[in-house]
C-alpha cells in the first residue's frame, strides 16, 4: 500500500534511504549502513517538506532513491466491507466509496487500500488509507528535483516488513506521544491492531522500571488475542516481537514469558529505537 500516485514515480535510482516523517522529527536509515539512524529536528514553524529538503542537502543524498513512511499524523485508516467492484477498478472508485466516511472533501484526499482477512461471516474486507493531497504534493515537490521517490507509505504497514516473509507475528509497538499498540502481522501484511491505553509512562525516563506493574498489560494482551482469534477468526501468532524503549524491554519480556510461556524478541537495539523502525521497514519494502 502506498499513497504516491503512479504518475509521480520517476525511474528507479541506484541506492536507497528510508525516512520516517513525523511532525517534529525526521529519522532516516541508509541502506549502505542500516545500523545507523540519522535524525533531524523539524524546527518550530518549519514545514516538514522544507526540513526534508534540507536534510537531503545536508546529507548529500541528491540522486538517491527515497522510501518515505508517514507518521499517523498524516493519514487515517477506515475499515469497511470490500465493495463488489473488480480489483482493477476499485482504486479509482475509492473516493466514491468513502464520500460518507470522511469529513474532508474527497477531491482533497488521496486514497489507497489493502485487503484484510475475511470477516467471521466470510465477507471480504479492506482497510482504506486517506491522506491530504496538498500535504503529499508539498513533500513530492520538495524532494523530486533532487531525489527519486520510490514509495510513500504509512508507518503501521512499514513495520510489517520487519518480520520474515512467511511469519505470523504479534508486535507490541510504543513511541513517544503515542499509546502502546498491539499488531497482528502475517506474511508482512498488517491484519489487526489495537491500542492498549495506560502505558504512556513507558517513555518516562524519570520513572524507575521497578515501579511498573504489568498485570493489566498482560490481561489486555490476552483479551486482544482472544478477540482477534475468536471474533475476527485470525490465527494465533507464532512469534511475538517488542518494539519498545530499551530500558523496559527486559522486564516486559520476562513478564510475558512467565504468563504466556513465550520469549518475545526485541526489534530495538542500542542504536535502533522504536521511533526509527518505520524508516527501516519502509526501506525493506523498497528492497522487496
Amino acid at each position: 500500500m502506498e499513497l504516491l500516485p503512479r504518475w509521480l514515480k520517476p525511474a528507479r535510482a541506484t541506492s536507497a534511504v528510508g525516512i520516517y516523517l513525523t511532525p517534529t522529527r525526521l529519522l532516516a536509515i541508509d541502506e549502505g549502513d542500516p545500523t545507523v539512524v540519522l535524525e533531524r529536528s523539524v524546527g518550530q514553524g518549519e514545514a516538514v517538506s522544507v526540513a526534508l529538503r534540507a536534510m537531503i542537502e545536508e546529507q548529500a543524498w541528491q540522486g538517491r532513491r527515497l522510501s518515505l513512511a508517514l507518521n499517523r499524523h498524516w493519514y487515517k485508516q477506515t475499515q469497511m466491507e470490500k465493495p463488489a467492484i473488480p480489483d482493477e477498478e476499485l482504486a479509482q472508485a475509492l473516493p466514491w466509496c468513502m464520500r460518507e466516511l470522511v469529513n474532508e472533501p474527497i477531491e482533497s484526499l488521496l486514497f489507497d487500500y489493502i485487503d484484510l482477512p475475511a470477516g467471521p461471516a466470510g465477507q471480504q474486507r479492506i482497510a482504506v488509507y486517506s491522506s491530504e493531497q496538498e500535504a503529499m504534493a508539498s513533500i513530492v515537490q520538495a524532494v523530486t528535483p533532487f531525489c527519486v521517490i520510490a514509495t510513500i507509505g504509512v508507518d503501521e504497514l512499514a513495520l510489517a516488513n520487519l518480520l520474515a516473509p512467511e511469519e505470523r507475528g504479534l508486535l507490541l509497538y510504543k513511541v513517544p506521544g503515542q499509546e502502546l499498540t498491539l499488531m497482528f502481522i502475517h506474511q508482512r501484511q498488517w491484519h489487526f491492531s489495537r491500542t492498549i491505553r495506560g502505558f504512556q509512562a513507558l517513555d518516562d525516563e524519570s520513572m524507575s522500571v521497578d515501579q511498573f506493574v504489568f498485570d493489566n498489560l498482560l490481561l489486555e494482551l490476552q483479551r486482544s488475542i482472544d478477540y482477534a482469534v475468536g471474533q475476527l477468526k485470525l490465527t494465533a501468532p507464532d512469534n511475538w516481537y517488542l518494539a519498545l524503549p530499551q530500558r523496559v524491554t527486559p522486564i516486559i519480556q520476562e513478564s510475558i514469558n512467565q504468563v504466556f510461556d513465550i520469549n518475545p524478541k526485541s526489534l530495538t537495539t542500542d542504536t535502533l529505537s522504536p521511533m526509527s523502525l518505520p524508516a527501516l521497514g519502509i526501506l525493506k519494502e523498497g528492497q522487496a
